[in-house]
């Protein structure tokens, strides 16, 4: 990262991000802006925590902002946008690097005995081996190059003897290794060397670092209050918070969902009920309708009521067959009169 980006990071997080934008435009800065770190609203960043380190990850090429830092947690979008997620993933895969490197330093430590020194008893072992085989083999040859020669075979004869003096020459290569071994170190070891070979070392399970055993109580203070120890720790504090965390946020969506398909259903329910009680209502009309009188031509008004219409009716017609009675007397009596005038 180059003098000038470091110079318009730290003006990005005193002035904002839109801090080159036009008077009048649009200087709202949101959550998911792509300028923004997301792993520092939730939490840290991890490229901040091991600078001038063996695990330094470089400086963040984004926007550390204190404020929405701050608002974050309070907002509607906390927890909604998948930014615990990716420093749940980041950090995992930080840990996993760790972890890689622990299993390496301690490999590395596994070849070194108690005393500090290079296990090299297995090689000479091996190496005595091969020497006492190849000691086996030349007698073999020897003996089959003499009986060779009896038999008067000199081409195998020399077969043998010449097959019998590489493998000289490979037994004079491995004493000579074997030799090398055991003479004592004649060239001055380094300081440090000197130190890693001759203190028995072990392996920090936090942050993999290479510690001597029993150091001194001012260098193992230093050790755990550095960057590496102290980052290597935070990342795993910071993992296990992070899955608690977002536990807790899948718990709480998947109670927000079963409460909105728990209010479907009871609306769902009184739409039905709704829908029921109207259809009931166009039945009954119906069937009102079709037991009306003008449909069916029955009466239906009550008793007393069609008795009394009924007795109404009756006299009504027994005084009009009365009057058409009356009318025949009459025309009668005047055609009776009429015949009497006559005769």
């Amino acid at each position: 990262m180059s003098a000038r980006d470091v110079m318009a990071a730290m003006l990005d997080e005193l002035m904002g991000p839109k801090r080159n934008v036009e008077l009048g435009s649009d200087t709202k800065v949101t959550f998911d802006d792509p300028n923004i770190c997301p792993y520092y609203l939730v939490g840290f960043c991890p490229h901040d925590m091991f600078t001038n380190t063996k695990a330094d990850l470089g400086a963040c090429q984004l926007v550390h902002d204190d404020n929405l830092r701050r608002m974050y947690p309070e907002s509607i979008e906390y927890g909604q946008l998948g930014f615990e997620r990716r420093l749940l993933r980041f950090l995992v895969q930080l840990d996993e690097d760790n972890l890689r490197r622990i299993r390496k330093n301690k490999d590395k430590l596994a070849g070194i005995d108690d005393n500090g020194r290079k296990k090299i008893e297995e090689e000479k072992r091996q190496i005595e081996k091969d020497i006492d085989s190849i000691d086996e083999e030349l007698r073999i040859l020897m003996k089959a190059a003499e009986q060779a020669g009896n038999e008067g075979n000199i081409s195998k004869c020399q077969e043998m003897v010449a097959k019998s003096e590489q493998l000289e020459s490979e037994k004079r290569l491995l004493k000579d290794k074997l030799n090398k071994i055991n003479e004592p170190q004649q060239h001055p070891v380094p300081p440090v060397l000197e130190e890693l070979a001759i203190k028995p070392m072990e392996v920090c399970e936090v942050c993999g670092s290479m510690l001597i055993v029993n150091d001194a109580q001012q260098r193992v203070e230093e050790h755990l209050t550095g960057k590496m120890h102290t980052g290597f720790q935070k990342i795993r504090t910071m993992i296990q918070h992070l899955k608690e965390k977002i536990k807790e946020l899948e718990e709480a969506d998947e109670t927000r969902r079963e409460t909105r398909r728990k209010e479907k259903r009871v609306e769902e329910t009184l739409n039905g009920e709704r829908e029921s009680t109207s259809s009931s209502g166009r039945d009954k009309n119906r069937r009102r309708r079709s037991r009306s009188p003008l449909r069916s031509g029955r009466d239906e008004r009550p008793r007393g009521l069609r008795d009394s219409r009924g007795s109404r009716d009756s006299r009504e017609s027994q005084s009009r067959r009365d009057r058409d009675h009356r009318h025949h007397d009459r025309g009668y009596d005047h055609d009776r009169q009429y015949r009497d005038r006559r005769y």
